[in-house]
């Protein structure tokens, strides 16, 4: 009978949960052509509606846990370079892992009315290319995430619109070049090649952005 016992605890101690959880290389090959929603209902929503939207359609460690510290939940040692400024409209963090990554939002006031929000991922991650089972001594390679995306939200909706960088900044980069800066203070986007240190100003001018000449 205490045989009996054993057996159903330690069946009952064999948990299975879900997984969820996406990389940010597989966010940055969905976001360029998929909606988004604002969470909440809120008339004036804040960069804090915006960053929730974010990370319960793309549920990643990186998002999820900035979003646990937004929430006030002990997260300590594993985010850094975290600031909130809804004053600002702009929301940062760093996972504190093996290897890092890190983001920033923030959104722009357009002329028309409307608003565009700006999401920026930076960092390294472990490739999502399968391992072969049949190759003891294979590593797994580290890819750079860089990327920035834009999404435009109409007055008075929740709706989320994806906008191509190119269109928005007059021409392609290759961001796994350059170090992305989003504005706290100020509406312009700073890119900082990571090989010579040169930086381009992207200036922000109701619309889009054009880089300094």
């Amino acid at each position: 009978m205490l045989f009996g016992l054993g057996t159903v605890a330690q069946a009952q101690d064999e948990y299975k949960f879900a997984d969820t959880v996406l990389s940010l290389q597989q966010v940055t090959a969905q976001w360029h052509d998929q909606n988004l929603y604002t969470a909440g209902w809120d008339e004036s929503p804040t960069i804090r509606n915006y960053f929730v939207g974010l990370a319960t359609t793309y549920p990643t460690d990186l998002f999820y846990n900035i979003l646990y510290t937004m929430l006030g939940f002990n997260t300590e040692g594993v985010i850094g370079d975290y600031v909130l400024d809804e004053k600002n409209g702009f929301i940062s963090g760093k996972l504190l892992s093996q290897i890092e990554s890190a983001m920033q939002m923030c959104y722009w006031r357009c002329n028309d009315g409307n608003r565009l929000v700006g999401v920026a991922v930076m960092g390294d991650e472990f490739s999502d290319a399968p391992v072969p089972e049949d190759d003891p001594d294979f590593e797994v390679d580290v890819v750079c995430i860089n990327d920035l995306m834009f999404f435009r939200i109409e007055k008075d909706e929740l709706i989320w619109r994806p906008v191509s960088p190119r269109s928005l900044l007059g021409r392609d980069y290759n961001f796994a070049e350059y170090e992305i800066s989003l504005p706290r203070q100020g509406k312009d986007i700073t890119l900082t090649n990571r090989e010579t240190g040169k930086v381009t100003k992207l200036t922000w001018n109701g619309a889009r952005f054009s880089a300094a000449k």
